[in-house]
């Protein structure tokens, strides 16, 4: 079975790459403009996206829809997406949730789906937006995830994990803990090292002894100040899945707790300006990342007689 006309949600960076590659193709790409912003719908109409003006209408117009948004948004698009089938009375639609979401986040937007007689795949995206057909992977798990397959005809490189409908979003986010971790690791490290003047020694000791780890790393970090908030939902949700299986996470939490940390920095204005890895952790060190104030200094505390 092959699809012909694909809903996206929504034209983010991902998005727009799904668009592009699915439209070069040959298969008609339609997104829902409600609620979106000017730039959003410019940037779909300049890559042929054709825009619905409300769910309802888009579901009644495609035979796909793929969620691709940050991962608290997930079950709420699901949620939608279900009550426009409903009210349309359309049935047999596929949807392919491929957010970093828990398999138990999975599940509960799975079965939204199902109710509204539409076809629910679990999926997820391993690699880079710009990747997408040059070695970007992305995988299905479930059911019905074999109709994915496709999707490989048309520009994309899609993998089936097996019949289960959580597997895909389990593969994710044990994925994304590796990626977000490694960052969020070299970027505490970094930090400190600036912290001690020992930054470019540390980067030259790095890439001699661990040869290629630092590349494979050096965007992931350059990335967050615009990428922050969502790689820490990715890690809730990861710590999340954990608990639910009974597993205490130590390094994860830690991992979240530097994402958020970054993205409170509220660099993203700077994001254009940095141009290396170099340029990004000076800005966060620049900006207080992981900054300690001294006793002294912190609220609260009086000072000695000496001090005074």
């Amino acid at each position: 079975m092959s699809f012909e006309r694909i809903g996206i949600l929504s034209i983010g960076e991902m998005g727009y790459h799904w668009a592009r590659v699915l439209g070069g193709h040959g298969v008609k790409v339609f997104s829902c403009v409600d609620g979106r912003s000017a730039a959003t719908r410019e940037r779909a109409r300049s890559i042929g996206v054709e825009l619905a003006l409300s769910l309802v209408e888009l579901v009644s117009q495609v035979d796909l829809i793929v969620s691709i948004v940050v991962p608290s948004a997930a079950k709420e698009i699901a949620e939608q997406v279900a009550l426009a089938l409903t009210k349309c009375g359309r049935t047999g639609l596929y949807y392919v949730d491929a957010n970093a979401v828990s398999p138990m986040t999975a599940e509960s937007l799975g079965r939204a789906l199902t109710q509204a007689q539409a076809h629910y795949i679990d999926g997820c995206i391993i690699g880079g937006a710009a990747k997408l057909d040059r070695g970007t992977v992305v995988y299905v798990s479930g059911p019905e995830a074999s109709r994915l397959s496709a999707l490989n005809e048309s520009g994309l490189r899609v993998k089936v994990l097996g019949p289960n409908a959580t597997q895909a979003s389990a593969f994710k986010i044990i994925h994304a803990g590796l990626s977000k971790g490694l960052a969020g690791l070299f970027t505490e490290l970094l930090v400190g090292a600036n912290a001690l003047g020992l930054l470019d020694e540390t980067l030259a000791d790095y890439d001699e002894n661990h040869p290629g780890l630092l590349q494979k790393i050096s965007d992931s970090i350059a990335s967050l100040p615009v990428h922050a908030r969502r790689r820490s939902e990715e890690m809730i949700e990861l710590r999340e899945t954990f608990a639910h299986y009974g597993i205490a996470p130590v390094v994860v939490p830690s991992v979240e707790k530097i994402l958020i940390s970054i993205a409170d920095l509220n660099t993203s204005e700077a994001a254009t300006r940095q141009e290396s890895l170099v340029d990004t952790i000076k800005l966060f060190s620049d900006r207080g990342l992981l900054r300690v104030e001294s006793a002294a200094e912190q609220p609260g505390n009086k000072k000695s007689p000496s001090q005074r």
